[in-house]
Order: C-alpha cells, then sequence, then structure tokens
C-alpha cells in the first residue's frame, strides 16, 4: 500500500501493517479501562483523547490529526486506555496490534525510538492541558489553546487555527460553551482574533502569548 500524503515518513510501516478502520464523527475509538491491544496512525480526520469527569462533563487532554499517533498505553506491557477516544470528524485510521507492533520494534531500532520519542512529546502536551485547566484563567486558556491550534511560526503574528466549533474549544479548557463564546467576543472585540466560517484567525499573537502567561 502506497504511504498516503501527508503520513510522516517513521510511520509508513505502521501504515503498511495497520488494519484500516473508520469511524464516523462521534465514532468511539476505545475506551477508559480497555486493554490497550492496538496503536492507532490517523490517515484523515481528528480523534479527540478525552477524560470524563463523574459529573459528566468531558475534558478533551489532546486531539490527534492526520499523520499523528495515539493510543500510546500500547507502547506499555499490558497497558490500558485511560482516555476514551472520539472522532471529532469521519475519521479513518490504521490499527496495528501490540504483538505487530512489538515485532517491528525489535526489527526497526530506528522505529522504536520515534515511537519513544512521541510517547515523551505526547505525555508532556497532557501535562500542559492539565496543568493550564488547574491553574489558569479561562482567558489564559483559550489564548494558550488558540496559539497551540494556530502554532504560529516565530515573529509571525497571523496564523489560523481551522474550523473548531466552541464546544470542541470548551471542552479542551474545561469550560462552559455559553463562557468560551463569551470569551472568543472579548479578544475579537479587542482585535486579538477574528473569527468566521473557516475558523479562528490570530491578529495579535503578542498579544495573546502575553494573555497566555496569566
Amino acid at each position: 500500500m502506497a504511504a498516503q500524503q501527508g503520513i510522516h515518513r517513521p510511520w509508513d510501516e505502521l501504515e503498511r501493517r495497520g488494519i484500516m478502520r473508520r469511524f464516523v464523527k462521534g465514532g468511539i475509538v476505545y475506551a477508559p479501562d480497555e486493554p490497550a491491544a492496538e496503536l492507532y496512525l490517523i490517515k484523515e480526520g481528528r480523534v479527540g483523547l478525552n477524560l470524563l469527569s463523574p459529573e459528566g462533563r468531558t475534558l478533551t487532554v489532546r486531539v490527534v490529526k492526520a499523520g499523528e499517533i495515539f493510543g500510546h498505553a500500547a507502547l506499555l506491557s499490558d497497558g490500558a486506555f485511560d482516555t476514551f477516544a472520539q472522532a471529532l470528524r469521519p475519521t479513518a485510521v490504521a490499527a496495528v496490534r501490540r504483538d505487530e507492533l512489538e515485532a517491528l520494534m525489535i526489527a526497526r531500532p530506528a522505529l522504536s525510538l520515534a515511537l519513544m520519542d512521541d510517547l515523551g512529546r505526547h505525555s508532556q502536551a497532557l501535562s500542559r492541558r492539565l496543568e493550564n485547566v488547574a491553574f489558569k484563567s479561562v482567558p489564559a486558556r483559550l489564548a494558550a489553546l488558540l496559539l497551540e491550534l494556530a502554532q504560529p511560526s516565530r515573529g509571525e503574528e497571523t496564523a489560523s487555527t481551522g474550523r473548531w466549533t466552541h464546544q470542541e474549544l470548551a471542552d479542551m479548557i474545561n469550560a462552559y460553551r455559553e463562557t468560551t463564546t463569551k470569551v472568543l467576543n472579548q479578544f475579537r472585540e479587542a482585535h486579538l482574533i477574528d473569527v468566521d466560517r473557516g475558523g479562528v484567525t490570530l491578529l495579535d499573537v503578542s498579544g495573546l502569548r502575553k494573555l497566555a502567561q496569566h
């Protein structure tokens, strides 16, 4: 199978060995406490990795996009998932069984190193998200999230996040949708962002970075 354009080259072997699965928007890829029997590579779409509070509120701790992997618990011996993974868009993934993954990691040390590096970056991303939720105000959390989604280059003052619903943004900062909409409107009135059907455009990256520190 030819590697799809956009898939990062270290994961080409995962794509070749993986079983193709498709999920409709809202489809559940895995649930908490399920045995981590597979690692997943997204070929198209988006998947949210979520925690669920006892009150039923959702916190999206990470959004995974095309060309990225998730289900890192499959890299651990006898691991189990501690989040639930839900398709945010119609999504296609290549699912690699744990036994297949272990054999690949032994046979291809470069792949093994790339997977360990990705696991480290995944853990750091989760820690940053939880730290923001625990210690920052809603405006600071939202500013940090918009910067994370847009990923502006150094010196760049404008960038776009792509399309996200207000509910998806709210779930990623542990806020109510109404509160998130109110803060987005405040950002727009302050000329920090513009919002249209294409998503959120950052107009003042420096201003958002300052706000994200509070």
